[in-house]
């Protein structure tokens, strides 16, 4: 049977404990699988999280010079489920547009 690594796709020999390739261990690498028939190490490409940078400095930007739009931006990144960082400054952006939102309020009204 023929054994790919699970992190590059590189063929290994039967008893390898590393990729020659990519140079992980294999060794600890298990799929529970009952039918004997099927490749146990299939391969899956690396996935790749998308980078909302773009995204993430207009929404701190807008955050504090207008409000609304940085929320909107704020729930956009939080809503993005390719990137963990995304959903940790979504929620960031969304706590600061509705902070300087209400103080804006505040400002405004008792100024």
């Amino acid at each position: 049977m023929t054994i790919f690594c699970p992190f590059c796709g590189e063929k290994l020999v039967d008893e390898a404990k590393f990729c020659k390739n990519c140079g992980k261990s294999v060794e600890n690498y298990t799929h529970i699988n009952n039918d004997t028939n099927t490749n146990p190490y299939s391969f899956q490409p690396p996935v790749e999280e998308k980078s909302h940078t773009l995204a993430t400095v207009l929404g701190f930007l807008l955050a504090v010079l207008i409000p609304l739009f940085g929320i909107i931006i704020g729930i956009y990144l939080v809503t993005r489920n390719d990137n963990s960082n995304a959903k940790k400054y979504g929620t960031i952006i969304i706590v600061l547009g509705a902070l300087v939102w209400i103080l804006s309020f505040f400002t405004a009204i008792f100024m």
